[in-house]
């Protein structure tokens, strides 16, 4: 039961997060063809992903650094009402570690980089410039995780850094995908998953 409701949750999450620009875009253009490519759903070039996977990894390396030696952030990551806290209670068996992995690359990585870097990004790009869009998306990004911290307390401080360090991968996911993966979302989406996959499991075995 658990498995099939993560799993009906993870398609209404997609459907949800693609329902704000399709409804926008389909105001625009008055057809439903074409969405995808809005969105950035197109085949990026091959080297952008060995360099989206070699991002992920010099990326998280000092993120889990910072999280294991912070006890503040560690307890924040894994509070009860984090994806790491809910996948902690069911145990460590076959299913959690399937769970895992369909938060990490799917729940939160997918839909996080439809709205942010396939809807978000490129308008902001097309109306600001690629340096004014991508630095604000980013740190809309990162101002997102501050819902870590919901009904928890926490320091000015540390917030920034919860902040900050979100805003630079979003800031290197928006430039992968429009600089160097001809305005595909996958670079960022493989970034952002491989994040979360190793950034989650080893706050699971922690």
């Amino acid at each position: 039961m658990l498995f099939a409701g993560e799993i009906i949750s993870t398609i209404l999450q997609i459907l949800v997060f693609a329902a704000i620009p399709f409804l926008v875009y389909l105001i625009g253009n008055r057809r439903a063809k074409g969405f995808f490519d809005y969105i950035g759903l197109r085949k990026p070039e091959t080297r952008t992903m060995v360099y989206a996977a070699l991002c992920a990894v010099a990326f998280v390396l000092p993120a889990l650094l910072l999280v294991f030696l912070s006890p503040n952030i560690l307890e924040a990551a894994t509070a009860p009402n984090t994806v790491i806290g809910k996948l902690r209670a069911n145990g460590l068996s076959v299913t959690t570690f399937i769970l895992l992995i369909l938060k990490a690359l799917i729940q939160t990585s997918f839909t996080e980089e439809i709205i942010f870097r396939g809807f978000a990004a490129k308008r902001l790009i097309g109306w600001l410039g690629f340096t004014a869009g991508n630095l604000l998306q980013a740190l809309l990004f990162g101002a997102v995780h501050l819902l870590i911290f919901a009904g928890q307390e926490f320091s000015f401080a540390l917030a920034i850094g919860v902040v900050f360090y979100p805003a630079l991968g979003g800031w290197i996911m928006g430039y992968l995908n429009e600089r160097v993966g001809n305005g595909s979302i996958l670079p960022g989406w493989l970034m952002h998953g491989l994040t979360n996959l190793i950034a989650y499991s080893a706050l699971l075995l922690a």
